[in-house]
């Protein structure tokens, strides 16, 4: 069963237009009301009142006491004769006819006047003589309160069989789905079923949906269910791919994808007895060989500023040989790789090709723009270029 759409907009929507509908309904029965006595009294004083009782000149009299007298008849005679029907909204009505011509006609038994007041003119004696009713009535709280009911039954039923309406983030977004090349319906569908709250998005939140959202197979849901969790939308713009790699590696694992993106500390972890490097917590494959270079220069990072220079090509660096090759003989590193330091010492080439091949496996695994702070960076000093990890001290650790 489908609940109300916005409760709350629809609550106090019923309370404005029920005060409305019941004022209204007031306001009428009262109208209603003073037509009908107006044209009662006027027939029974033209039929009460003579001609002679009026002067020739407006606002004077021949016999005022009578006047008194028949207005103290008719003031009894009104009392409780507004008997409104039980669903009427006005109830315990008063009237008295306070004045004829200037001439005061309640007496102080009758109570206190009611606070309307009702004029009409009556001909006598070749003049329009001003006569004034007085009409109050309290509101009938039972009556108001079943009329509220009633209206609020027709809102809850409106609710329940119309859908909400249509904000204009809501359009928007629609829009922005018809110009993909969803279908009217289809983007109406995924886009109603939201509220305003969830496609408000920031700025980790959209590049995220950018990034999963794919027009062509239509995956809009999917991708805005992730790019709405509170946890993306915690996350620093620059998280966010690896999110989407966490995902592309274990679709539908949105706590692994949260967790790979959300790494804070050391990023860079080489585990040199098992020859395995990790980037935030994502093991990476990388050749035996091309992992130890990668180690060496992860030690020149740690021990000073990172720094080494690529051997002259003619002139192989054999001290850097034999030390990259002691490390790799004590981790089990490639025997052949080991040999070859040891006769040959380093050379430019062979350094070249593994840091090659380290980019090409970072590429492979991460992507271009996610690997690039874990590559190698260079300089040229003293006629010689150098290279060294991207990556600070701070953001490796070695397990030896």
């Amino acid at each position: 069963m489908r609940s109300p759409s916005h409760p709350l907009r629809l609550c106090m929507l019923w309370l404005a237009c029920s005060a409305l509908l019941i004022a209204l309904l007031y306001q009428g029965g009262r109208a209603v009301l003073r037509e009908a006595l107006t044209e009662a009294v006027r027939a029974h004083l033209l039929l009460s009142l003579d001609e002679s009782h009026f002067s020739s000149a407006q606002n004077r009299v021949n016999d005022g006491e009578a006047l008194q007298r028949i207005g103290l008849q008719i003031n009894r005679a009104l009392r409780g004769v507004v008997r409104p029907d039980p669903w009427s909204l006005c109830r315990d009505c008063r009237v008295q006819l306070r004045s004829i011509d200037g001439v005061a006609l309640a007496a102080a038994q009758d109570g206190p006047a009611p606070p309307g007041r009702i004029r009409f003119e009556l001909p006598r004696n070749q003049l329009q003589r001003e006569v004034e009713l007085a009409l109050g009535c309290s509101l009938n709280g039972t009556a108001a309160l079943l009329v509220a009911a009633l209206l609020g039954v027709q809102f809850l039923v409106i609710g329940w069989l119309l859908p909400p309406p249509l904000s204009r983030r809501h359009r928007r977004w629609i829009n922005r789905l018809l110009g993909e090349g969803y279908s009217g319906q289809r983007a109406f569908e995924l886009v109603s079923g939201l509220d305003a709250a969830q496609l408000r998005l920031n700025s980790a939140q959209r590049r995220c949906l950018e990034l999963l959202h794919e027009p062509d197979a239509g995956n809009f849901a999917s991708a805005m269910a992730v790019a709405g969790d509170a946890r993306v939308a915690a996350l620093a713009p620059g998280d966010i791919d690896w999110l989407v790699l966490g995902l592309a590696r274990a679709p539908g694992d949105l706590d692994a994808a949260l967790g790979l993106a959300a790494v804070r500390g050391p990023e860079v972890v080489l585990d040199l007895p098992r020859a395995t490097l990790a980037i935030r917590g994502l093991p990476l494959a990388v050749g035996a060989t091309p992992f130890f270079y990668y180690a060496w220069y992860a030690l020149a990072r740690l021990e000073g500023d990172g720094w080494l220079a690529n051997p002259a090509a003619n002139r192989p660096d054999r001290a850097a040989g034999q030390a990259l090759a002691q490390l790799m003989s004590r981790y089990g590193g490639h025997g052949r790789a080991i040999n070859d330091l040891e006769e040959n010492g380093l050379r430019a080439r062979t350094l070249d090709q593994n840091r090659s091949k380290l980019k090409d496996d970072l590429v492979a695994a991460l992507g271009e723009e996610l690997a690039a702070p874990y590559l190698f960076e260079s300089s040229r000093e003293g006629g010689q270029t150098r290279y060294r990890l991207r990556a600070s001290a701070a953001q490796i650790r070695l397990l030896r």
